[in-house]
């Protein structure tokens, strides 16, 4: 059985400023590879092994937000241009330990209630969609408005890469003063 290397901490690389970001992640409360694919059986899912790296390693169970500093949070009734409201990314955790809105068991549940032979892992904070690896190990994002699938043609890396760079460019446009109000 091949195994992928972990690439979180080389995609984390390519945005960190500790002057800008905050991060969190499992560290030592990772759950292993073997709890990881019980999970996924109990679901009906396949996680694919560049999955498997990340979330049973220190990196797995990321959250990862521009500081309130940099991005002030809506409060309820804010207006804005969507973009404004995304401010974070993290993967669901296989740990209880993890705050309950981060936790793989509780959204699969809500997943397998709706319908649903997926299990979400990653998130952006503010948008209602959410990203899920379906029976084959495919990434499917899930569109709410629809309540429809739409394939994500790439590995979970590569999508890390895609969500971490587009947080960092709308860090920048948001630093550089962009529009936060109609």
């Amino acid at each position: 059985m091949s195994s992928a290397q972990d690439q979180t901490r080389d995609i984390i690389d390519l945005i960190w400023d500790r002057e800008k970001y905050y991060i969190v992640s499992a560290c030592e409360s990772a759950p292993s590879r073997e709890d990881l694919l019980a999970f996924a059986a109990r679901y009906g899912v396949t996680f694919p092994e560049d999955y498997l790296a990340h979330a049973s390693n220190y990196f797995g169970g990321l959250y990862l937000v521009v500081n309130e500093e940099i991005w002030p949070r809506h409060k309820a009734g804010d207006v804005g241009p969507f973009w404004s409201f995304l401010y974070g990314v993290f993967t669901h955790a296989l740990s209880d330990e993890a705050p309950e809105w981060m936790q793989l068991g509780p959204v699969a549940e809500e997943f397998r209630e709706m319908g649903h032979q997926v299990v979400p892992f990653l998130k952006i904070i503010g948008d209602a969609d959410v990203y899920c690896f379906d029976a084959n190990g495919s990434i499917q994002r899930w569109l709410h408005e629809e309540d429809a699938f739409e394939p994500y043609e790439g590995g979970f890396f590569d999508l890390l890469r895609q969500e971490f760079l587009e947080l960092d460019e709308r860090r920048k446009r948001k630093e550089a003063g962009g529009e936060t109000s109609p």
